[in-house]
């Protein structure tokens, strides 16, 4: 047993210790309502030292519930990896914080760049008259254009990045992009189960 276990056992003998105290100390008390009360007050010590034992179980299991219900909730485990559910049309999406803001992307593999529809841009609250439409881009509809831009602040499940760079397109996107140029910041990223596993480098800002 580690420390914390040591505690936790500690804790629970002087809780009941305490609560037999109580209860056998008061003379007027037949032992047999004694006993009983004493039980029921030891069982929910016990149940109250269980659920702290396992508080980060518990919570672990809360965020896999909300993930499965809104898959793109950002999960981060007790490793702090980041865990993304497949979404509708197979696809990965994640709510991210850009400058403070909640914008739904699509994780794209073949995206090069982090691309970010008008609509986001403005949300985010880029100006777009300033904006420089001169990066070409080749999709399925031809050859749209992308500004390119710099986001002061990224919140990314557990993971904080500052001055990212990005595009704004043109064109009509109907959803923002995170392309490769973002997965970058990530030591790997792998596919199992329905599920997109990112894993973050050890000097990562948390």
């Amino acid at each position: 047993m580690d420390n914390n276990e040591w505690v936790n056992i500690l804790y629970l003998m002087l809780l009941l210790a305490f609560i037999a105290s109580s209860i056998f100390t008061r003379g007027n008390m037949p032992i047999l309502k004694a006993v009983k009360y004493f039980s029921i007050w030891a069982a929910i010590a016990m149940f109250i030292v269980i659920l702290y034992s396992f508080r980060f179980d518990f919570l672990e299991v809360k965020t896999r519930l909300v993930g499965e219900l809104n898959p793109s909730h950002i999960q981060v485990n007790s490793s702090d990896k980041i865990i993304i559910n497949m979404s509708y049309g197979n696809h990965f999406y994640a709510n991210v914080k850009v400058n403070s803001k909640n914008i739904k992307f699509m994780i794209d593999t073949g995206a090069t760049d982090m691309v970010l529809s008008l609509r986001d841009a403005k949300k985010a609250g880029i100006n777009i008259a300033k904006l420089i439409f001169n990066k070409p881009y080749q999709t399925a509809n031809g050859i749209s254009y992308g500004a390119s831009v710099i986001l002061k602040d990224i919140k990314f499940g557990n993971l904080n990045l500052k001055n990212v760079r990005a595009s704004v397109n043109s064109s009509d996107m109907g959803v923002s992009l995170l392309g490769m140029s973002f997965l970058k910041n990530f030591k790997k990223y792998e596919f199992y189960q329905n599920k997109l596993i990112l894993t973050p480098y050890a000097n990562s800002h948390f």
